[in-house]
């Protein structure tokens, strides 16, 4: 290796440690790899699911890494990745997929949530380890961030990361007011959660807790966001839509989990929402959303209530919020 390279290198790598969260890391890594010129696309995306060497076991839990709020909603690897989750090793693969050549990154192969980088495109020898360099960088930095934004338990994204995330939505809306669609905070709460650890132990309120989220990962989009606040209580940001799109998306789900076999029997959500708006303290607006849940707790629960701002005073938005 030159001197020149090895200073590419050296930067690359420093780009990819400057990263203050996960988000951060994705976006850095993707913008790298783009700059190859013999790169045509790069996709991220987060699989879970149990392994088994069952040939029915159900298909994995997929969700793609949103570049921006407006990224289509298509995803035209998802054939690719679940090959890959089939077929792939942990580390830096090249593989050609339909006649396609891809290269893989595979992190936490066999620990969900496994992250899997898709690489369109046939790079040169000194350009495959770039990537393998930049691969194991990520893959350090992955297990790092996971400690720091995930719950142990669902692996969803922690309160803590629900702010950053809630930040930079809003700072989405800001820089684009032209936008004529919005995005919505939703608070869902598991009814009558205490009966169940009550009567059935811990153990079992963990399990629908699991449950639970893998609900919401499989029904919501994959540029909404979704976050466990605490005990039974969880967070959807639900992006680029309208009112009526959003109620629909979150009562398609509210029915989804009515409707689940949960391992303590059959159990409802209610949930609370409101619109994100730009000019709003985020304080403001989660408490907004709080107390439309608890208008649905007051009206009989497994429902969903929306509140505007207009109905709450504005407090100080330097106030903290944990």
């Amino acid at each position: 290796m030159s001197f020149e390279q090895l200073q590419t290198a050296f930067a690359l790598s420093s780009r990819l440690i400057e990263s203050k969260t996960f988000h951060d890391l994705n976006l850095a890594l993707i913008n790298i790899l783009m700059e190859i010129d013999s790169i045509d696309d790069v996709s991220s995306y987060e699989i879970l699911g149990k392994r088994s060497t069952d040939s029915t076991q159900a298909e994995p839990l997929i969700r793609k890494f949103p570049l921006s709020l407006d990224e289509n909603f298509k995803d035209e690897y998802q054939s690719a990745v679940r090959y890959l989750y089939r077929e792939g090793s942990a580390g830096v693969e090249r593989h050609i997929i339909d006649g396609v050549p891809f290269i893989c990154i595979y992190v936490n192969k066999d620990e969900p949530p496994e992250k899997l980088v898709l690489i369109k495109g046939e790079v040169s020898d000194f350009e495959y380890e770039i990537i393998k360099g930049l691969a194991s960088i990520y893959e350090h930095q992955i297990n790092l961030f996971d400690v720091k934004e995930r719950d142990l338990l669902t692996k969803l994204h922690n309160r803590q990361t629900f702010v950053t995330t809630l930040e930079q939505v809003i700072d989405f809306y800001r820089n684009n007011p032209q936008s004529e669609l919005s995005s919505f905070l939703a608070i869902l709460d598991i009814d009558h959660f205490k009966q169940i650890n009550d009567k059935f132990g811990h153990m079992q309120g963990d399990e629908v807790l699991i449950h639970f989220s893998n609900l919401m990962r499989k029904s919501f989009r994959h540029t909404d966001f979704l976050f466990r606040f605490g005990g039974e209580e969880f967070v959807a940001i639900v992006n680029q839509t309208n009112e009526l799109a959003a109620i629909a998306l979150l009562d398609s789900f509210r029915l989804r989990v009515q409707e689940f076999s949960f391992p303590s029997g059959n159990i409802t959500v209610s949930i609370g929402m409101t619109e994100l708006n730009p000019n709003t303290p985020i304080p403001t607006m989660i408490e907004v959303a709080d107390e439309a849940l608890y208008s649905a707790k007051r009206n009989g629960r497994n429902r969903i209530e929306t509140m505007k701002r207009t109905t709450k005073q504005t407090f100080d938005s330097d106030i903290e919020l944990f």
